[in-house]
């Protein structure tokens, strides 16, 4: 109808201060708590993840027979991560200059409002594209979780799961774990001395 517009605009905002909201919690998360912490240090590139990609490629063109091991994520999650912080800091930043235009047009000009349009307009198509090609990909599509990976919806991996995509993280759970009761029994131990 006649309000169609103006509501889309109105949609359109809400979500994207329910998208700088959650943002701000992923910020004070990773900054301020010792698991948020240990989640950004396990995001940060390394070394390992080019060596783990090269693994990746020979084995996929049938040049080799062995996968990498992956620990908490993988070069692909990882890569996945940072497009989605590159991507909200674009799309808030040029989002903002294109809502408060009447504050911005004086310090940017109508060039600088026609290419905050176009990257915001060229992100969220490259947005929408790696969800639609890339994350379906490796949620749904991809052999090794075909027809679906459960975890967006259950929250773990089940040892089998982690045993073929993150082996050197079950390791270091394992080897935790079995530390763990090894500290439980020498307690029990010494209170049953004492």
């Amino acid at each position: 109808g006649d309000n169609a517009f103006a509501a889309r605009g109105i949609v359109h905002r809400i979500a994207s201060l329910v998208m700088i909201g959650v943002s701000l919690y992923h910020l004070y998360y990773i900054l301020f708590t010792a698991r948020g912490k240990q989640l950004l240090k396990d995001f940060l590139p390394r070394k390992q993840d080019l060596v783990d990609f090269k693994i990746s490629m020979l084995y996929l063109v049938g040049k080799s027979d062995e996968k990498p091991r992956m620990g908490r994520f993988s070069y692909i999650e990882k890569m996945e991560y940072w497009a989605v912080i590159w991507g909200t800091v674009i799309m808030g930043s040029t989002g903002f200059i294109l809502w408060f235009e009447n504050i911005f047009l004086k310090y940017v000009g109508t060039s600088g409002m026609d290419i905050s349009t176009a990257i915001h307009y060229y992100e969220a198509i490259l947005a929408s594209l790696a969800i639609l090609v890339w994350h379906y990909y490796f949620i749904f599509l991809n052999p090794d979780v075909y027809p679906m990976s459960k975890v967006w919806y259950k929250g773990v991996l089940t040892r089998e799961e982690m045993e073929k995509e993150h082996p050197l993280e079950l390791e270091m759970l394992d080897a935790e774990k079995l530390e763990a009761e090894e500290i439980d029994e020498a307690d029990e131990i010494d209170e049953k001395e004492n």
